[in-house]
Formats: C-alpha cells, structure tokens, sequence
C-alpha cells in the first residue's frame, strides 16, 4: 500500500508539472502578432467605422487586407429607420461585384423568405492574407484572436457576423462553421479567371424550440 501510494504521489507530482508547463507555454504562444494599431482606433473592437449595418443580424463577407465589408442581408433592414422588417418579401434578389480596392468578387442569390443565401466568391489579389496590411486595420489583441498560428492555412477573405462582430476567415481545408445563429459551408475550387474561388451557402438557423440548453 505505501508503494502504491508513493507512486500515485510522483505520477500526480509530474503530471501536475507537465500541465503548468503546458499552459506557461500556451500563454507564452498566445501573443503571436504584433500591430502599432490602438485598442481605440482598431476597426473590429475599436470606435472603428460607422456604417448602418452594424448591429444587424446579418453576417457580411469581409477582406483583411483592405477591410471592405459586403454585407449580405438575408434578414431585411429598413434603411430610413434601421428597423428589421419581419413581413413576407415576395422577391428574391441577385447582385454582387468586384470589391473596391481590387480584392475579392462575390456573386450573390439571396432568398430572403427562406433564409439563405447562395453564390460563389473568387479571391484574386485577397487569395493571400497578408498580417502586414491587417495590422493597419487591427490592434494586436483583434489579430491574435483571429488569425491562426500558421497564415498559410487561410486566405484574405472570411465572415463577419454584423451584430456580434465575431469573425471567421475562410481556410483552404476548411469546409464550414457556425457564427451566431447562421450556418457558413462553402467548398474551395480550381483557378476560374485566374483565380480560386469558393461555392458558398449560408443560411439562417436560429434555435427552433425554446433557448438554447
């Protein structure tokens, strides 16, 4: 019994040990990015930009490179007075285009009686993520909250939900996630017009019965 309960003693000594070595280096790692960019002047956590779609339940595609945001609104907004318009469209609607600053293009089917959204998104100069021009748009804890470890796994191009502003880039081995109470699944294909480009599908699915458990 005392041998067993010696052993049990260094097992849980080391195994203790190894934990707090785990996470004295987890919170050393957690600080990759660095950006001169303040806190206040950050354009996700920040005063950032003012523009009327913030704070709809809404997600928009979004470009870190340049920070252009395209909101796709599956959820209908009065444009005079901000107000969501629950009432029964009709119509479904198809628009898109290049982006500003050169970067992305995206097309998009929006069904707006069904809640959802279908199209396709080609990257051109926003197929790379580049952490240099992400900086001058976020501070340092924005970036290290959304950017991998390893930038390769991402493209220039993610998801940003407009109420909540959590975001999430698109990866090349990705396939799908979550964002709020809207459902993201998009497939990467081959060059088309020298470009990769995505099939997106994004849907709205709030919590059918009741609250969330």
């Amino acid at each position: 019994m005392k041998r067993f309960l010696l052993a049990l003693s260094v097992l849980l000594t080391i195994s203790l040990s190894g934990c707090g070595h785990h996470q004295a280096a987890a919170s050393s790692e957690e600080t990759i990015y660095h950006s001169d960019t303040s806190a206040g002047d950050c354009l996700l956590c920040g005063e950032g930009t003012e523009a009327s779609y913030w704070g709809q339940e809404n997600v928009a595609l979004i470009s870190l490179n340049t920070f252009e945001i395209k909101p796709i609104e599956i959820n209908r907004y009065d444009r005079l007075n901000g107000q969501l318009i629950e009432e029964y469209a009709g119509v479904i609607s198809f628009g898109g285009g290049g982006s500003q600053y050169g970067g992305f293009s995206a097309a998009m089917l929006l069904e707006y009686d069904r809640g959802y959204a279908t199209g396709s998104l080609h990257f051109y100069d926003d197929e790379v993520l580049d952490a240099d021009r992400a900086v001058s748009f976020l501070c340092a804890d924005c970036m290290n909250r959304i950017l991998p470890k390893n930038l390769e796994r991402c493209f220039g191009v993610g998801v940003i939900h407009l109420a909540t502003k959590e975001l999430r880039m698109f990866e090349k081995n990705g396939g799908g996630f979550g964002l709020g109470d809207f459902h993201i699944d998009y497939h990467v294909e081959g060059e088309k017009c020298d470009s990769l480009w995505l099939d997106i599908l994004i849907f709205y699915c709030p919590v059918r019965y009741g609250n969330e458990p």
